[in-house]
């Protein structure tokens, strides 16, 4: 009977953490992409983007061109995207950002990080061609690469476990023993079954 709860906890815990697709945040024509939808959003197509820092005064005046950038590009296939970096770390430690704003161009699983003047005409010179003068990141540390994409699960991992620990707790009521009982049940249902397997095969 206790395994059974148990179990049904694990599996609440889990639920929880596979919570499905959440509707795209727009500002007009302008994504807001987060740590928890960046992956998924920007997984084809092609993305101009903006980490910003409410407080910045750069960003505050970039604004109105990036929303006018945003409108421009649509015809363009080009998708023009915002992240507010203080609420997002995960995303500002994988891009390696170290000032506000910060302006990168994905495309086909590289990154570049476009400097040049902030006005609707440059940045879309250099969204449509100009990217192919740049260099682009390395791989290793590009966000959009395969192995970004990996680092990024990783960095994932103590948001979708916070996410699951409240879901339990405050929506289900569940206590935190309960809970650490649940989550261990899982590892050691996995290793008993390994050991009969094992034990019926030999």
């Amino acid at each position: 009977m206790l395994a059974r709860h148990l179990l049904l906890l694990s599996l609440l815990a889990l639920a929880a953490c596979l919570q499905p697709a959440q509707c795209l945040v727009k500002e007009g024509d302008v994504v807001i992409l987060s740590d928890g939808d960046f992956d998924r959003e920007t997984a084809s197509g092609v993305w101009m983007i903006d980490i910003y820092a409410p407080w910045c005064s750069h960003c505050q005046q970039l604004e109105p061109a990036w929303r006018a950038f945003a409108t421009e590009m649509k015809a363009h296939n080009v998708k023009v995207a915002k992240i507010d970096g203080m609420k997002n770390r995960v995303l500002m430690k994988r891009f390696g950002v170290t000032g506000f704003p910060s302006l990168y161009l994905l495309r086909n699983g590289q990154t570049w990080h476009y400097t040049g003047m902030r006005g609707i005409a440059d940045m879309k010179a250099f969204s449509l061609e100009g990217y192919k003068k740049a260099t682009a990141m390395p791989f290793h540390k590009s966000p959009n690469s395969i192995l970004g994409r990996a680092i990024g699960i990783l960095h994932s991992f103590p948001a979708l476990a916070k996410r699951g620990y409240d879901f339990l707790k405050e929506e289900k009521g569940f206590s935190d023993m309960a809970i650490v009982a649940g989550v261990l049940v899982i590892p050691l249902t996995i290793g008993a079954v390994f050991i009969c397997v094992l034990d019926a095969m030999y």
